[in-house]
């Protein structure tokens, strides 16, 4: 702020003003909230009628740059609510700017159309879906956890997988705040892998180690809840092992604690942190009538209502008495407090433990000012609380108030000053400080309180903030007589001050009280207290003084008035005006004779224009506007308005003489013009001795007053310069001036070679012409010379009368380039003229074109039907010149005729059939020679391809291949199709093969197959056959090329043999099969195909012997029968071939060497495969497979036995196994010999033999059955009863075999149970010195053993366990009840109960 517009208070003992300048934020329009704009067009009489409600312009550029801070914001938005804003300001007012549309678009550029979905609900269904995957893959996770050790390649894939189109789909559909980067893509993608590989791959990785708790807590807890579904919940959920990891007793055994607390002395305090306190007397009695009705009210009335807080620590109290002292009067008064249920109370901690004893704080409210001590305090029972001695009395003091108030217009000598109804005001801006302190204090602030107070005001003139502190302000009022009471400075006290302002810039000023503190440090933010924005702000605008100056250009220059008709005959004089309209300006106007003095109006700044239609110089003297009448600023410039005067031009004119020759040539004409320039000359060129001539006009422009002008035509005559307009600036229709120049031109003689018309080359012996232009005065005489190589002559032309002349040269016989130079030219005035760099040169060739054939002595080879054969020609020639040839076939007249551009040194031209072809001519520009050398075409015969027939025999009409066996090698002489070639090698042949899978299909049927086959072959050639699959196989023979004939030829030749027939013949295929002895198949080899396991492809048979069908140990024949005929029967079937067959197969057994078994001369399709005695019924494990097979046709196959896809080769795997067994584990209690197990125990039984097993069981009489894969059988013992192991049998086997057990059976005891009092906790206060009872009530099979103790009282309410401060032991009880009696502070608990059998907790 500059000096004379500081903020001073006025009557205060303490002046401190702190000043501070307001940084306005950046801020766009989206963050900051909607201000209105509001119009500052308002007059004088609408400021006195509506008290100028409107803000300006001003004001609200200052809010939108703030971003609608709290300073600003409090300012100027809570003074609108004084009173509603015009609907016509609303209109005008600023909405928050939008979005444009592009920014929309990039901000969601989503890849899914907005239109058929929106942003929100694609991110809703994105994220369900993830949702919904995570479930599943978590679900996976916990299953494979709860197996140790057990991992899984397939889920492994299966997530990786799933999670990359995952990944694929969030990064292509470009979801709004979904969106994921290439960096994020990969990142999340290796994570995924990382994941994944740890969960599916990894057995024993950190991540399965703390899925396995959470997938049995899960996995548990979803069994029980399914078991507990009646009649059909215990059939789903069986037997599962994951309810035997789970299983937990219920906490029932052990119930009830019983808890004694010994209470101490209660305790009261009155505000504790000693604060002193203010009401607010317009929260006091504003509870509204209808509080009563409407629930809720009369709590939000008390929490707005000063109340003063007592801290109770202890019982809950029935009665508070407290004492009120007077600040008037000094005198103090009881007051009680019986509904303690109707304060407000928060509690701050309680002891469950003391029973009702609580630390809590009492809100006792207060509706007079005065000085507050606590009493007494008395609880239910009458007992008193201890109260804390010396406590300082709580001051409760009105809190401070403060308002602002306009001067009375009376008391301000400025007239200008008003206040409108919405309490707002307005100035004239002042040009200068008053002596007189009234006439600049303009508003007073007036606080309440208790003295002294500080008062914060903020000042804020066109956007600059400051902050005024008023410290230490007292009133000015004399004390009370008897004012003895310590109290009495406590009073409330009224202070009025007036701030002053020297309002010397223009703009809006807004006054706002911030804060009032007074005495007792009682500060109030008055923005929050007050009623309207007038008690607490006062806003005035101040007009600027009007100002009126001329407009950018005109102070200080001149203007013209002209009579022309494109020229104006007034001026607008524009003018710059500021301040309110409308405006009056006055003027002067200095004509030289007389000054006259004028005024006019204007309602517009942006129409204001003084008319000037007489020539003198313009001032401004005053303006006046709507608010202020005096004081305006003018211009001192002046604008001078000159009448302009028509312009003149004087003319004269000189001749200028030729050097060369004597004669004029042209003139020099002066111009001196009068007027303002620019100027332009008008003047019209007429040639005296062309009588038909009209005349150029010609125009010179020129900005001098003098210019010279020099005419020089180029053709000789008498020439009239007729001038006849002047143009200047003012007059820029022209004035007439009349003024005539003749002058006598004399022309220059001149010649020039046309240079386009020149030919630049001819042949030799030619002659040429050359084209020359002349000027100047007929006849004229021209001198020119020829140059070639060193010799040079000059020739002279006489006479020549027309400008259009041709120079003859020639015949030029030399070759080379040829120069003609023009030497002089003289007229018919004799005037002689050298002339420079004009020739022309001509080019002598040698000789034209030779062109020549360049076959050689082979000629030229074309290929049947082809017709772009050339021949190749050799040609000297020039390069710039096309060459034309002719020539033609020796025995033929036919002429071709061909031409050729851009000659080299090897070209050609189009053969036209096969001949002799010999050259008649060539020429360009010149005629040339041809060589007499002729040149041969020949036709080139087409390739041919066919199958010899050495090996072949022919049946019907078809030709055959001798058959082979399938797989067999086609390289074999057999196996090879010879053919026959003519043409130039190599070639390139394809044929067809045409494949029946039915070797007796008809010839004429469609094939099975058909196949295109490419071969590039030699002469001699054969081609390979087919022979990996059995049937019919035809060869056709389609097109062939060779070097020559590049593009294929199709073979059409009738008279070769071109399709050729070979059969293949199948291989004998057999398969190794299992029969139980009634002829049922034991296993079915088709099913069972693994992906990753090899052996998946094996027959697998699993015999179980039971005791006595082991083999003899003797070797009678009888023993050995009666032994083989519970066992498998393994036959050999032949799916293909011939019979009778030969077979040969290899027995394998897990230890020892391997056997083949011979079986020959197989008549049928099917027959037994007979083993060995020493292998037929001996416990083990053998392997079984065919090594090969032949048939009648001598064809043999092969068994791959190591591949995976064989599956005869696989064969069968044979595993003769005993009976299972079962015995109890050594560590379970199933190992007891008295056979008695307690509820909670796991009975684990040990599996003996090949798995799986079939387990059969009872529990209670009810017969259960499960099959297991693990060789440790378990079962939890739930519930008391009997538990009985009845059988166990194999699964694996392809027979029955089972073990039945007698002496597996269990009984199942129950726990033992213990009650504390009713077996709930007790909480139980007493005085110190009583006894309490506590009974114990015990349930199970006496004697019984248990263990109580007591522990320390905890001192938070979530600790669960304290210190123990005794126990006891109670042994060999056979009652069953139990008895403590005790004095004792604590909890009383047991935590150990055993009956005769079963304890509880498990050890």
């Amino acid at each position: 702020m500059s000096g004379g517009q500081g903020l001073t208070p006025v009557g205060s003992p303490n002046r401190r003003v702190k000043r501070r300048s307001l940084v306005p934020a950046q801020t766009t329009g989206l963050e900051s909230p909607p201000f209105p704009r509001i119009s500052s067009k308002s007059n004088k009489a609408a400021d006195s009628s509506s008290g100028d409600s409107q803000r300006s312009l001003f004001a609200e550029r200052v809010y939108r740059n703030t971003g609608g801070a709290s300073e600003v914001q409090q300012f100027l938005a809570e003074s609108s609510s004084a009173k509603p804003l015009p609907e016509s300001d609303k209109r005008r007012a600023p909405q928050p700017p939008s979005m444009p549309p592009a920014a929309v678009a990039k901000g969601s550029a989503s890849a899914f159309p907005t239109t058929v979905l929106d942003v929100p609900s694609q991110r809703l269904y994105a994220l369900s879906a993830v949702g919904l995957v995570a479930a599943w893959k978590i679900y996976d996770a916990i299953w494979i956890s709860l197996e140790p050790g057990q991992t899984s390649l397939y889920l492994f894939i299966k997530w990786t997988v799933v999670d990359l189109l995952l990944l694929c789909a969030a990064w292509h559909l470009h979801i709004p705040k979904l969106q994921i980067t290439t960096a994020m893509f990969y990142g999340l993608l290796a994570a995924s892998v990382f994941f994944n590989l740890n969960m599916f791959l990894l057995s024993s990785s950190v991540f399965v180690l703390a899925l396995k708790p959470v997938g049995l807590g899960v996995a548990s807890s979803c069994l029980r809840s399914i078991q507990s579904v009646p009649l059909i919940g215990p059939w789903l959920v069986g037997d599962s092992e994951l309810l035997i990891d789970s299983f937990q007793l219920d906490d029932e055994h052990i119930l009830g604690r019983h808890t004694i607390h010994i209470l101490p002395h209660s305790m009261a305090h009155m505000n504790p942190t000693g604060k002193d306190m203010c009401i607010d007397w317009k929260e006091v009695g504003q509870r509204a009538w209808y509080s009563r009705f409407v629930p809720g009210s009369s709590h939000r009335h008390q929490e707005r209502q000063l109340t003063i807080p007592v801290l109770i620590n202890g019982t809950r109290p029935a009665s508070i008495m407290y004492t009120r002292t007077s600040f008037e009067t000094g005198v103090t008064h009881k007051r009680s407090v019986t509904n303690i249920n109707g304060l407000r109370m928060e509690t701050v901690a309680s002891y469950p433990a003391l029973g009702n004893w609580v630390l809590a704080t009492y809100y006792l409210p207060v509706v007079e000012e005065g000085a507050y001590e606590i009493h007494s305090v008395h609880d239910s029972r009458g007992l008193k609380f201890r109260t804390m001695d010396g406590a300082r009395a709580t001051v409760v003091v009105g809190c401070p108030t403060a308002h602002l108030s306009w001067r009375q217009q009376g008391n301000n000598s400025d007239s200008t000053f008003t206040v409108g109804r919405d309490g707002h005001a307005s100035i004239c801006q002042r040009m200068g400080l008053s002596s007189s302190d009234d006439s600049v204090g303009l508003i007073d602030v007036v606080a309440e309180g208790f003295a002294p107070m500080d008062v914060s005001v903020v000042r804020l003139v066109n956007g600059h903030h400051e902050a005024i502190e008023l410290d230490g302000i007292t009133a000015k009022e004399p004390e009370r007589d008897g004012d003895v009471s310590q109290w009495a400075r406590f009073r409330r006290q009224r202070a009025t001050y007036t701030l002053s302002d020297a309002v010397l810039q223009p703009g809006e000023y807004v006054y706002r009280l911030e804060r009032v503190r007074d005495a007792a440090n009682h500060a109030v933010a008055l923005s929050d207290t007050a009623t309207g924005a007038s008690a607490i702000m006062a806003r005035m605008v101040v007009h600027a003084r009007p100002r009126v100056a001329w407009a950018s250009g005109l102070s200080s220059s001149s203007l013209w008035l002209s009579d022309d008709r494109r020229r104006a005959s007034h001026h607008a004089l524009g003018l710059q005006l500021t301040g309110q309209g409308p405006w009056t300006v006055d003027y002067t106007i200095d004509t030289g004779a007389e000054v006259l003095r004028e005024s006019r109006t204007f309602t517009k700044a942006t129409e204001a224009a003084l008319e000037a239609r007489k020539a003198g110089m313009y001032s401004l003297v005053g303006v006046r506007d709507s608010h202020c009448t005096s004081g305006a600023l003018v211009d001192v410039g002046k604008v001078t308005v000159e009448r302009a005067v028509r312009p003149t031009a004087n003319i004269t004119s000189t001749s200028i003489m030729a050097r060369e020759c004597g004669g004029e040539i042209g003139a020099h004409i002066t111009l001196e013009l009068t007027g303002r320039p620019p100027f332009a000359v008008h003047y019209r060129e007429r040639n005296l001795r062309n009588a038909q001539s009209r005349g150029a006009v010609r125009v010179v422009r020129t900005h001098q007053h003098r210019h010279v002008l020099a005419v020089t035509p180029a053709v000789a005559g008498i020439y009239e310069l007729e001038f006849f307009q002047v143009d200047d600036d003012n007059f820029p229709s022209g004035q007439p001036i009349s003024a005539v120049v003749r002058q006598i031109v004399h022309a220059q003689p001149s010649a020039t070679i046309h240079a386009l018309r020149t030919p630049s080359a001819v042949c030799r012996g030619d002659s040429v012409k050359i084209p020359v232009h002349l000027s100047g005065e007929e006849p004229w005489q021209l001198t020119y010379a020829l140059a070639h190589a060193d010799n040079r002559v000059t020739y002279n032309v006489t006479g020549i009368a027309d400008d259009r002349y041709s120079i003859d040269v020639g015949p030029l016989y030399d070759p080379g380039e040829h120069t003609v130079d023009l030497v002089s030219v003289t007229d018919a005035r004799g005037c002689a003229r050298k002339l420079a760099g004009n020739s022309a040169t001509v080019l002598v060739r040698a000789s034209g074109p030779h062109v020549a054939f360049r076959c050689g002595s082979e000629g030229v080879r074309l290929r049947e039907g082809d017709e772009y054969s050339r021949i190749p020609i050799s040609l000297s020639a020039a390069a710039e010149f096309p060459v034309k040839l002719t020539y033609r076939l020796q025995d033929d007249d036919t002429v071709f005729h061909a031409t050729i551009s851009h000659a080299s040194s090897l070209m050609s031209v189009p053969a036209h059939g096969a001949g002799q072809y010999i050259l008649v001519s060539a020429q360009d520009t010149c005629h040339g020679t041809v060589d007499t050398l002729s040149c041969a075409v020949y036709v080139e015969p087409r390739p041919r391809a066919w199958f010899t027939t050495d090996n072949l025999s022919k049946n019907e009409s078809l030709w055959h291949l001798p058959s082979t066996c399938e797989g067999n090698s086609a390289e074999t002489a057999s196996g090879l199709l010879t053919l026959g070639l003519s043409g130039a090698g190599p070639w390139r042949v394809e044929y067809f093969v045409d494949y029946w899978a039915n070797d007796s299909a008809p010839s004429d049927s469609v094939p099975d197959r058909l196949t295109l086959r490419s071969a590039l072959v030699l002469d001699p050639a054969a081609l390979s056959t087919e022979g990996h699959a059995p049937g019919r196989y035809r060869y056709r023979l389609s097109t062939v090329s060779d070097e020559r004939y590049t593009r294929p030829q199709p073979i059409t030749t009738l008279d070769d043999v071109l399709s050729v027939e070979h059969m293949v013949t199948r291989n004998p295929v057999a398969v190794l099969r299992a029969y139980s002895k009634d002829g049922k198949p034991l296993v079915d080899a088709s099913k069972g195909s693994g992906l990753f396991n090899r052996r998946s492809r094996l027959q697998s048979v699993v015999h179980c012997l039971a005791p006595g069908q082991q083999a003899p140990t003797s070797n009678e024949s009888s023993a050995w029968a009666r032994s083989r005929d519970h066992l498998p029967e393994f036959r050999i079937e032949f799916t293909s071939g011939i019979p009778p067959f030969d077979a040969w197969v290899e027995v394998l057994p897990t230890s020892g060497k391997s056997e083949v078994i011979e079986v020959l001369a197989i008549p049928g399709h099917s027959h037994p495969v007979v083993l060995p005695d020493h292998i037929a019924s001996r416990i083990g494990r053998y392997h079984l497979r065919l090594l090969r097979t032949q048939d009648a046709l001598g064809c043999e196959h092969r068994y791959n036995t190591e591949s995976s896809r064989d599956l005869v080769g696989g064969g069968i795997d044979i595993e003769y196994i005993e009976a299972p067994t079962v015995r109890p584990a050594s560590s379970s209690p199933a190992s007891r010999p008295d056979r008695s197990v307690c509820i909670g125990d796991i009975l684990a039984f040990d599996l003996r033999g090949l798995g799986p097993w079939s387990i059969d069981y009872l529990y209670n009489g009810a017969h259960r059955s499960t099959t297991t894969t693990k060789r440790l059988f378990r079962r939890i013992a739930d519930v008391p009863g009997n538990f009985t192991l009845a059988r166990v049998c194999h699964r694996a086997a392809t027979n029955d075999c089972c073990s039945e057990f007698e002496d597996l059976s269990y009984a199942v005891r129950d726990i033992p149970r213990i009650r504390v009092g009713r077996g709930v906790d007790v909480h139980q206060d007493i005085l110190e010195g009583d006894l309490v009872h506590i009974p114990l009530y015990l349930t199970g099979q006496p004697p019984f053993t248990f263990t109580w103790q007591r522990r320390a009282l905890s001192d938070s309410p979530g600790k669960s366990k304290t210190k123990v401060l005794e126990s006891h032991t109670v042994k060999d009880l056979d009652a069953y009840e139990y008895t403590i009696t005790t004095s004792s502070e604590g909890t009383f608990e047991v935590t150990f109960v055993q009956d005769q059998f079963c304890q509880y907790p498990k050890a």
